[in-house]
């Protein structure tokens, strides 16, 4: 029991670590801070109804109540957080029906207490699963593969995919949930949970760190980073709006960050499974392709066909000048390839003035 009470110690502290950097992080918009905020205090609920329905276990009757609480606040509030961080850290388009969803869950939950449906409590205030606890282990199994999925498809969004952080994450999470399943006297679910949710915040607003916060594409400083460690091989391609002023003059800044949201979606789209997509100035993009390096020439088709189509849909939008040129390490240094795809940006730039 000692044991425990330090990890639910520990727990506690690591919550309230993880939701005093996000309250104090100027990166996060206010949003952003009130869910992580919620999500530690369901989280610390959670992990406390656990521990003081382990605690009460096996104590004079007259426990038996809080027994009955403890579990039934365990039982509706740990489903909760995969849907809760998933509205904090991941990209949903439909939050409240998996809230919805969830909601129900908890209220089940909370009306099966006096009904022994998925747990009992005994006269000797024993414990015990019952038949419906297997609704209890689905709705967890999907809350954590639902952030993970929510988790996965932002990273898309900001270019850095499933990466070894988040599957190392995962794998805590499962290791925890695991073990307490096959070792009921080991309680450390909580403790993987709650350690998991500060290592995806923290990946989180990291991924904030290295992306425009317009565009949403990686910003100059990964560009400057990355520049240098390109591989043996690689196609990069500049980007210029033109007469990206004079939209702004003309129709006002707000109409010009649409354009620039525009041209950055239409970059993702084309480019970005194949390559890193930046933004490295105002007006200016830049893309370094990795694979399909042959199939450049398609790719700017592509690209140029999609900024077509969007001037026709909106005679506001500028048309993109672009230059691209190939690296190839044994044959040339980075700085003469990006030159080179200068060069040809420029040229493209005039003509189309």
């Amino acid at each position: 029991m000692g044991m425990y009470s330090a990890i639910i110690i520990i727990d506690i502290f690591v919550l309230c670590i993880t939701a005093a950097d996000a309250m104090t992080n100027r990166l996060l918009d206010k949003p952003v801070k009130n869910k992580v905020l919620v999500l530690c205090i369901v989280m610390g609920l959670s992990a406390l109804g656990e521990y003081v329905g382990y605690m009460t276990n096996g104590t004079p009757a007259a426990f038996i109540p809080l027994h009955k609480f403890a579990k039934g606040v365990e039982f509706s509030c740990a489903p909760m957080l995969g849907v809760i961080a998933a509205t904090a850290y991941g990209n949903l388009q439909k939050p409240k029906i998996p809230i919805a969803v969830f909601l129900m869950h908890a209220a089940f939950e909370c009306a099966a207490v006096p009904f022994h449906l998925v747990f009992s409590v005994d006269a000797q205030n024993m414990y015990h699963r019952q038949g419906l606890y297997f609704i209890y282990v689905i709705a967890f199994i999907v809350s954590v593969a639902f952030i993970f999925i929510c988790i996965a498809r932002t990273g898309k969004e900001y270019q850095t995919g499933v990466d070894g952080v988040l599957i190392m994450t995962m794998i805590l999470i499962s290791t925890g949930i695991v073990i307490q399943f096959i070792y009921r006297d080991i309680t450390i679910d909580f403790l993987c949970i709650i350690i998991a949710n500060y290592l995806i915040y923290t990946r989180y607003y990291r991924m904030i760190l290295q992306v425009d916060a317009l565009t949403h594409l990686l910003n100059r400083r990964c560009y400057e980073n990355n520049i240098g460690n390109i591989g043996s091989r690689a196609v990069i391609l500049n980007f210029d709006v033109n007469k990206f002023k004079q939209v702004n003059d003309v129709y006002g800044h707000h109409v010009g960050d649409i354009c620039l949201k525009n041209v950055a979606d239409t970059l993702r789209s084309v480019y970005g499974r194949y390559g890193s997509c930046y933004r490295i100035g105002g007006d200016e993009f830049c893309v370094i392709l990795n694979s399909q390096l042959d199939d450049v020439d398609e790719l700017n088709k592509n690209f140029a066909d999609a900024i077509a189509k969007l001037r026709q849909e909106d005679t506001r939008m500028p048309n993109v000048a672009l230059g691209y040129a190939y690296y190839d390490a044994a044959a040339s240094h980075v700085q003469q390839a990006i030159e080179e795809a200068d060069s040809m940006m420029y040229k493209n730039k005039k003509q189309m003035s």
